[in-house]
């Protein structure tokens, strides 16, 4: 076995901050770039570990770079660098703050209540079906490649063992890895029956992951590996709200259902299983932290509806049903509406008043205003996009009311609504982006000619 050497490349190896079964994650720095990163770090001379064939290893690390690098997605752990130097192959990804899924779960003292969990499960579904929509079956769910950060943003690691179904459209330059995959605890039974995989696979694992998260409980156990199988090939896990009686029905449902052993009668996308999950978490948004909408508030927008680009072209039916799930929400001056780097899935429609959007440029500076919002204008869209980290803080420049839009709230409208304002967020999205497009030329301008 090689020591692991002080530098590998230009890294600077320093602790070591986790060991898996593939090998271990090192805290690093990054001498040229000047940032910290995480080194994942297998020695193929080391013959006690399990996976030490350089081949395969090569193959796996490349693979993983490849998808990392075409997935590209927040909700995915970038991976900026590869090699191998000597017998120790290499993989440098960004350095996460956060917990494993594994820690949290095993954890007594855990703080994380019902809710957290569900909007980690409700990111996990998210997560995975972008990836499935890319044509990429991950096929190693489980807590230790599940980490949540610090602002409660979800992650999903090592593609080593990812699977490109036929359509997908991620190019994986050699042929892929002729192996099963997957950890048993947490594998599908048609992974272990080693037939072919698709992204239900996933569905079945992302259950598993649902059931011991909620429970504490795996929900399939045995002796060894052959009674392992055995009981998933065969056996029904104890009800889950045996375990957890506080459990929601729907939210069981679910999970009982994706353990389904035929893939045919499971929820057919892991967007599905989200949806789920994101129905239950928000079926009092319309009480729990807002008001409903009153016919005065109604009245305001059926007036002011061309100052409202948002919904301006829905009708009196659809307007009132919208309204039906959404909040209105009062803020006082100075006061926080939402802070850069938190995750949600909301954006907001300003009614009255002015909001303040600003950001930090970096850790150590003070934050920059970078817009002044008055009524009519909507911020935090991108909460409804992709549920991405706020890249900006909004504060309420003046006493002001916004009105409230939940992603779920979406779910709840009829496909005419939806696609109405969809398509009016997609115009409005546009339209920021041609006004920041000209600030920038602007700003160019001036600095060439001073």
């Amino acid at each position: 076995m090689t020591e692991i050497p002080e530098y590998i490349g230009r890294y600077h190896i320093k602790e070591m901050i986790a060991k898996g079964g593939m090998g271990k994650i090192f805290a690093g720095w990054d001498d040229l770039i000047g940032r910290p990163v995480a080194i994942k770090v297998v020695d193929t001379s080391d013959k006690s570990q399990p996976a030490a064939d350089p081949e395969i290893v090569k193959k796996q690390f490349d693979q993983e770079l490849r998808i990392s690098g075409q997935l590209s997605n927040h909700s995915m752990i970038t991976i900026y660098d590869g090699g191998n130097q000597g017998s120790i192959y290499y993989l440098v990804m960004e350095l996460l703050d956060g917990l494993t899924l594994d820690k949290i779960i095993s954890t007594p003292t855990s703080e994380i209540d019902m809710r957290q969990k569900l909007e980690i499960l409700t990111q996990l579904g998210h997560a995975l079906h972008y990836a499935h929509q890319r044509g990429i079956v991950h096929r190693d769910i489980k807590p230790s490649n599940i980490m949540v950060l610090s602002n409660g943003q979800v992650k999903v690691m090592d593609f080593g063992v990812a699977y490109a179904v036929e359509k997908s459209d991620v190019n994986l330059k050699d042929t892929q890895l002729e192996i099963i995959g997957g950890t048993p605890f947490y594998m599908s039974p048609e992974q272990i029956n080693k037939g072919k995989l698709d992204s239900r696979s996933d569905i079945f694992s992302i259950a598993v992951v649902a059931y011991e998260l909620l429970t504490g409980q795996r929900p399939f156990h045995g002796k060894n590996r052959f009674s392992l199988y055995e009981k998933i090939l065969r056996s029904e896990p104890t009800a889950i709200k045996e375990l957890n009686p506080a459990i929601p029905d729907k939210v069981a449902a679910s999970i009982t259902l994706c353990l389904n052993k035929d893939p045919r009668l499971r929820l057919q996308t892991a967007q599905s299983f989200a949806d789920q999950i994101d129905e239950t978490i928000h079926e009092g948004f319309l009480t729990s932290s807002g008001d409903m909408i009153t016919q005065e508030t109604m009245k305001i927008l059926q007036q002011y509806r061309e100052n409202f680009a948002f919904f301006f072209d829905l009708d009196n039916s659809q307007l009132y049903k919208l309204l039906q799930v959404c909040q209105t929400r009062d803020y006082k001056k100075g006061e926080l509406i939402f802070e850069e780097g938190s995750v949600a899935r909301d954006m907001f429609l300003l009614i009255s008043g002015n909001v303040r959007i600003s950001r930090k440029m970096d850790k150590m500076s003070d934050s920059i205003v970078m817009l002044l919002l008055r009524r009519g204008d909507i911020f935090g869209e991108m909460g409804i996009i992709d549920g991405a980290p706020r890249s900006a803080s909004a504060y309420a420049e003046t006493n002001c009311r916004v009105l409230a839009l939940h992603q779920v709230s979406l779910l709840r409208c009829d496909d005419s609504t939806a696609n109405k304002l969809y398509r009016n967020l997609s115009k409005i999205l546009s339209s920021k982006l041609r006004a920041t497009s000209f600030r920038l030329e602007e700003f160019s301008r001036r600095s060439n000619l001073s």
